[in-house]
């Protein structure tokens, strides 16, 4: 297994948030070089060939660097030999077969929104979390955030790392970590090259503490 850098920062795709796929790849190529992590694939419009296509270029293009995971992809995780998969919350019960399946040094993470979802993915195997909202996002709108008083509470009772996602800024990145979060990842701030850079300057910058 891939072995998670803390802190973790987690670019999430989402090819309708750039003009082109073209662009896209150039912001993740760019995005590793000044630091993030973590690559997550999340294309819920794009067709198979398409996905494929895509890992294809993020894993070349990156030369496998970062901790590359799909969501919801168990075939293209297999075929592509990703380092893991990212589940929904809804299906938190997959997990326990999914560890049964998958290779012993691929990651699973999971979506929660709650404490009693925590505990359960961790019971269940996860390797990692992702909690959101944490604040107020754009993917989200009109959807009340959890809050940094919930994650701070999933991440003093659980001891898996939690990832903060949902609003994360160069403002406000440095929140989550000072409530326990092991990590942090976004759509819209990673997909902007200025913000990356901030956002991995006040990390190296040892802010966090």
């Amino acid at each position: 297994m891939k072995q998670l850098s803390f802190p973790i920062v987690s670019l999430i795709t989402n090819t309708s948030v750039y003009q082109t796929k073209e662009k896209m790849l150039d912001n993740i190529i760019y995005a590793t070089k000044v630091g993030i992590n973590m690559i997550q694939i999340r294309e819920k419009n794009l067709l198979n060939e398409d996905k494929k296509k895509l890992i294809e270029k993020i894993q070349s293009k990156t030369d496998n660097k970062p901790i590359i995971i799909i969501n919801d992809g168990y075939e293209l995780c297999k075929v592509f030999h990703m380092d893991g998969i990212h589940l929904p919350e809804k299906k938190i019960h997959q997990i326990k077969n999914l560890k049964s399946i998958l290779n012993d040094d691929q990651i699973i993470g999971c979506s929660i929104h709650s404490l009693k979802s925590a505990i359960l993915a961790e019971k269940l195997g996860a390797n990692y979390l992702q909690f959101g909202s944490t604040f107020k996002t754009k993917s989200h709108p009109g959807q009340n955030p959890l809050g940094l008083k919930e994650l701070k509470k999933i991440t003093a009772n659980i001891n898996l790392p939690v990832i903060a996602v949902g609003g994360i800024n160069e403002k406000n990145c440095l929140l989550p970590f000072q409530n326990g979060a092991s990590g942090i990842a976004s759509i819209r701030s990673f997909s902007e090259k200025a913000t990356s850079k901030k956002i991995i300057e006040k990390l190296n910058n040892g802010e966090i503490i």
